[in-house]
């Protein structure tokens, strides 16, 4: 790209003293047509060449676009990490960005390093209560319910994402602790170490104890969710319910038709109340 850009710059400077030149000549001779005509042939090259600069770079910034496009899709597709919900687009490219080989920050730390949780890093408990989190979500993202917004829009656009991060964030914090509190066990452990050791152990059991409480009731509220979807698949199939009538009409079953009424009537209320209990089920997420 610099040495395109040098070319470019030499063919411009050309231009400049072809016609700077011509100017002179035409100033001094008097001859304006002919010394008009020489400085056009002779700046046409440099017009060409300015040209063809102009059209590879082009080119090539449309190339390096399609690359970083893919580089930054293979990234998405096997680096499993959790970001700060708060990040703005071009924060998250950055992040994205830096795991991108080409695109190495040759040792320095990568940027809003604070912000993002490698999966990776994890220990395995902590990445299995993480991902029971995590399908929780993608539970209630993939309902009908979502989709046709019976929920409360706060708890799935706002709560959800933020919750997966919190949760991500206290797993790394408990695993770092964990890791000093292993690293502090090694070797002889004196009485007066473990009166030091023996309440933060406590501390991290009770932590990991309320993240686990918090996972539940993700999970929690996914299960209304999918309660919800049951009860609108229900709803859908019930307006089948003509075609049952006339079947049961065909043999004068009249206590058939009337069992068929008022279990449409009740199963409206059932879905009324599984969307009102998912709904609340959601807010109890709100911090």
């Amino acid at each position: 790209m610099a040495k395109s850009c040098g070319y470019a710059l030499a063919a411009a400077a050309l231009c400049v003293s072809v016609l700077v030149v011509g100017v002179l000549l035409s100033a001094m001779t008097g001859y304006a047509s002919p010394v008009i005509a020489l400085v056009t042939v002779l700046a046409a090259p440099c017009g060409l060449v300015l040209t063809y600069d102009m059209l590879r770079r082009r080119e090539e910034a449309e190339e390096e676009r399609r690359l970083l496009g893919r580089e930054r899709d293979h990234v998405r597709r096997t680096v499993d990490f959790v970001a700060d919900p708060e990040l703005t687009e071009r924060e998250r490219l950055a992040v994205i960005d830096s795991f991108v080989p080409r695109l190495g920050t040759h040792g320095e730390r990568p940027p809003y390093r604070d912000r993002v949780v490698l999966v990776r890093e994890l220990p395995p408990h902590a990445r299995a209560l993480l991902e029971r989190a995590r399908r929780a979500v993608a539970a209630v993202y993939a309902s009908q319910v979502m989709r046709r917004r019976l929920l409360d829009g706060l708890a799935n656009e706002v709560v959800l994402p933020r919750q997966i991060w919190e949760l991500a964030l206290l797993l790394r914090t408990q695993a770092t602790l964990q890791g000093e509190q292993d690293r502090a066990r090694r070797g002889l452990v004196t009485p007066e170490l473990e009166a030091v050791l023996r309440p933060q152990q406590e501390a991290l059991r009770r932590s990991l104890a309320g993240v686990t409480a918090r996972v539940e009731s993700l999970e929690r509220y996914a299960r209304r969710v999918q309660e919800a979807d049951a009860a609108l698949r229900a709803r859908e199939a019930l307006d089948n319910n003509h075609k049952y009538r006339e079947l049961l009409a065909r043999i004068d079953d009249e206590d058939g038709m009337r069992q068929l009424e008022a279990q449409g009537e009740a199963l409206e209320e059932t879905l009324a109340r599984s969307v009102r209990e998912a709904v609340e089920a959601g807010r109890t997420l709100t911090p």
